[in-house]
């Protein structure tokens, strides 16, 4: 008998003497099976096989797959390009307006994703501020270069969020060593920072692909007749109910998915380059040549000035009398916001229930993997980080098809809405948890255990008193991302659970920009509020908000 084996026997056994312990493992089992790979098995295996090679026979399907694939490499690209640019500049460059550029940084991410293609479209559609108010011309902005535009303005923080990381960690005593042997700067940053970007520049890709790959919001709006899986399977459920042609195209829309997700996880599991070895002092960064500074400075400044812009618009069609005809100020807009505003109160019902349940789940199954070794450590990690892999899109479509009869008959009911932003969000709040339980030493709860305390009290009274901060910042960020969801919930909601995102979706899809700006405005406040909150507290211990 193999030393592997007869650990995992042993393991076993010990979980058989702890039956609390035993019973929360199959409950997370359980409840991962049901709301993450049951909806998964049955979107795949819904369709037949006639309808996976209609995906080949239906040209538009086929190109819809194409399409997708081109606009993820070509945003991953730029987005990365400017990432980078962004992080190097704030890390490295001594350039006035850096906090400005981090803010911009962060705008994107607290906002719903589509908001940049609605600004787009303000500032230059047919009745846009610049192209008919300002030039008095007329742009076709409706295509893959403008959904090229827009998902580069969005989702660009991602990546730099990721490089940013590593940037900053890079010793610079290895820039000087090079120096001190004839480098040039531009040897330097070729042959010793780059390389030691490399990992997190290639995280930082991955993440984006993940995401520009699963957008939805912003093609609808915005790519006119380039059509996306996305944006195709969505219609052909609010079309014409086709769920087995639905189900084919999500399903192709997750193959790529699950490929990126899974390359990402393996490069942010080798990213660790060691810089320092050993006791040593940190010089300042090396001088970038002028002419180099100002370039990326400039660069920088375009993208933030793109991005005053978009945002901005939105504050005038919040306060406008009608966008595009009368500019004069009016509190109508949000006095409609009002009127509805059980949508912004069931975005923030379902934000709150899901963030709270996302990250309880995941603190408890963090600290069972972390902390517990029981034979299957691997396999509970590799169901807290799954549902990353999964498209929110095809997420939704999944709870539709698994949940509208019994046993569990959920659909138009609040609930499902919940379980799918807990569920999509559990990887968030897991990774969080995860890294707080590997900064708290194993002689922390075995002091407890010597004491007498059982394995319940030692994790009630010792460990999650300790875990205060990774939950309030996993719990923060899920509920940033829930209430900016469009994704998920575009097949969940019935007219009583309509949430905010959806309504914007709609008075936009009519034409009604003032009404969807005033909704968008109150959002992106709620989620600056929030966060302003999340990041008082988290600056009271030290940490700061991973976001």
């Amino acid at each position: 008998m193999t030393t592997a084996i007869r650990e995992a026997i042993s393991d076993f056994k010990r979980v058989k003497n702890e039956p609390l312990l035993m019973l929360t493992i199959l409950c997370i089992v359980l409840a991962t099976f049901t709301f993450v790979l049951w909806p998964l098995i049955k979107v795949v295996t819904f369709p037949t096989i006639d309808d996976y090679m209609n995906f080949f026979r239906v040209q538009r399907w086929y190109y819809a797959g194409l399409h997708s694939l081109y606009m993820t490499f070509i945003s991953t690209i730029s987005c990365t390009i400017i990432a980078f640019i962004f992080a190097y500049t704030i890390v490295r460059l001594d350039v006035p307006f850096k906090r400005l550029f981090r803010f911009i940084t962060v705008l994107p991410i607290v906002s719903p994703p589509f908001i940049i293609a609605l600004s787009y479209i303000l500032l230059f559609g047919g009745q846009g501020i610049i192209t008919k108010h300002l030039l008095n011309i007329k742009v076709d902005i409706y295509g893959w270069q403008g959904l090229w535009l827009v998902q580069t303005i969005t989702f660009f923080p991602y990546a730099y969020a990721v490089i940013y990381g590593v940037l900053r960690a890079i010793s610079t005593n290895l820039e000087y060593a090079a120096f001190n042997l004839g480098a040039s700067p531009w040897q330097v940053f070729r042959d010793v920072i780059f390389p030691l970007c490399r990992p997190g520049v290639a995280g930082g890709a991955l993440v984006v692909a993940i995401n520009v790959l699963a957008d939805f919001g912003n093609p609808l709006l915005i790519a006119g007749n380039f059509y996306t899986l996305p944006t195709e399977a969505y219609m052909q459920i609010a079309g014409w109910y086709n769920l087995p042609t639905a189900s084919v195209l999500a399903t192709a829309l997750l193959l790529p998915a699950v490929t990126i997700f899974f390359l990402q996880r393996y490069w942010v599991g080798r990213r660790s380059y060691v810089t320092i070895t050993g006791k040593e002092i940190d010089l300042a960064f090396s001088k970038t040549p002028s002419l180099v500074k100002w370039l990326l400075f400039s660069v920088c400044l375009a993208v933030t000035t793109v991005v005053i812009l978009v945002y901005g618009v939105l504050v005038i069609g919040a306060f406008s009398q009608a966008w595009g005809y009368n500019w004069a100020l009016t509190l109508k807009n949000f006095r409609y916001m009002l009127a509805r505003f059980v949508e912004i109160y069931n975005s923030l019902k379902f934000a709150f229930l899901s963030s709270l349940l996302a990250a309880s789940f995941s603190m408890v199954l963090a600290y069972i993997v972390q902390k517990k070794q029981i034979g299957i450590n691997r396999f509970l990690d590799f169901l807290g980080i799954l549902p990353g892999a999964i498209p929110g899109l095809f997420l939704g479509i999944g709870f539709i098809m698994a949940f509208n009869e019994k046993p569990l008959a959920l659909t138009g009911t609040g609930l499902i809405i919940v379980l799918g932003l807990a569920f999509w969000n559990i990887p968030t709040c897991y990774s969080s948890s995860l890294a707080g339980l590997q900064q708290i030493g194993n002689s922390v709860e075995e002091a407890a255990l010597n004491l007498g305390a059982n394995n319940f009290r030692s994790f009630k009274d010792i460990i999650l008193p300790l875990l205060q901060v990774p939950f309030l910042s996993g719990f923060a960020v899920s509920f940033l991302r829930a209430i900016t969801n469009l994704s998920v919930v575009i097949f969940l909601v019935s007219p009583r659970t309509v949430v905010g995102t959806i309504s914007i979706l709609g008075l936009v899809q009519n034409g009604v920009w003032g009404s969807a700006a005033a909704f968008t405005v109150t959002l992106i406040t709620i989620a600056f509020v929030v966060l302003g909150i999340a990041q008082l507290i988290m600056k009271k211990t030290g940490k700061s908000l991973d976001i």
